[in-house]
């Protein structure tokens, strides 16, 4: 039986920035993401790691457009994306919607509650404001906000609050695809776990597909089907869950994985971490080559000579390694 056809196909995504270059009237180019490839299956949540920095939001932004790709292929449900007009685009944004990383930047503080979650209903459904309303307080109860927030303003609400109100913002139009840019990255640890398990439900319920965007290896674990492993714009590896805790076959996820603590101190203290050497070298000027080989203990000669491509190591497991780990 051969592999469905997924939701949302990127090939060979680039983003660049101009940025000022001292000395120089002609400006530099950052190139934040480097020719990035994802597959995402219609129902699953993917998940993309990395350090700080690495092209994980602007990936995503680059996905639904928010930023122009400089190159690349985003094809959503067989419909290209990176040559659609506007208005084309912007129905589109129907089936596509983001949750923000910074629940309180992302809301405008002059509109109400009610106000911010009808608002995508006002642009893209026409509906009459009776049933606006019925339907924004609708998607209140879906994430568990009260009812009685409807009429009051974000500086009232708490981070985990306003975090439910972007989370029904997104979901208000009934859409079929969401990026969530480390959605629980700005909240407290007890607020996570919530925001974590009513994604999780939400997921379940209405059978959305996601992108998740997050840092902390144990969330994605907990909430993901597949995992993939970003560094300096470029993807490392990508596998299921299962196997890229267990099986990592990319020094930098291996290393990665050695930095997450085991709650167990017996077991913490036996084991052996994988320290990196070095800092995360500057997207201005990256090294050539594999990007992470300025880190690797494994590096060697062909790596500066050559990058890597993202190759099958196992069944449902792709690494862009020239010497992956073994399993």
């Amino acid at each position: 039986m051969s592999d469905p056809a997924p939701l949302l196909r990127v090939r060979d995504l680039v983003v660049d920035f101009k940025v000022p270059v001292k000395g120089s009237l002609r400006p530099g180019r950052l190139r934040a993401v480097a020719g990035v490839d994802l597959d995402v299956v219609r129902g699953e949540i993917l998940g993309v790691v990395g350090e700080s920095g690495c092209g994980k939001s602007t990936t995503g932004r680059a996905i639904l457009r928010l930023l122009r790709p400089s190159a690349g292929s985003v094809a959503f449900d067989g419909t290209e994306l990176t040559t659609l007009r506007r208005g084309p685009m912007r129905a589109m944004r129907r089936r596509m919607q983001m949750i923000f990383q910074d629940p309180y930047a992302s809301l405008n503080p002059r509109m109400t509650i009610g106000e911010l979650i009808e608002e995508p209903l006002l642009v893209h459904s026409g509906l009459p404001a009776a049933e606006r309303r019925a339907k924004g307080l609708a998607t209140m109860d879906l994430v568990g906000l009260s009812r009685h927030w409807h009429g009051r303003y974000p500086h009232e609400l708490s981070g985990g609050q306003r975090q439910r109100v972007g989370i029904a913002r997104a979901l208000v139009s009934g859409p079929e695809f969401i990026v969530a840019d480390e959605p629980v990255s700005a909240l407290d640890v007890s607020i996570q776990a919530q925001i974590v398990n009513l994604l999780e439900s939400l997921q379940d319920e209405l059978g959305l597909t996601m992108l998740f965007i997050a840092h902390d290896l144990a969330v994605v674990r907990h909430l993901c089907d597949r995992i993939a492993v970003m560094y300096l714009g470029t993807v490392a590896e990508i596998a299921d869950c299962e196997s890229l805790y267990t099986r990592p076959r990319h020094p930098y996820t291996r290393a990665l994985l050695s930095a997450v603590p085991i709650p167990d101190p017996l077991v913490e203290a036996g084991r052996r971490r994988r320290i990196l050497t070095g800092d995360v070298p500057s997207p201005l000027a990256p090294p050539t080559g594999c990007r992470f080989r300025t880190r690797c203990w494994k590096a060697q000669d062909i790596c500066a000579a050559e990058a890597p491509a993202l190759a099958l190591a196992a069944p449902g497991h792709q690494v862009a390694c020239h010497f992956p780990e073994e399993p």
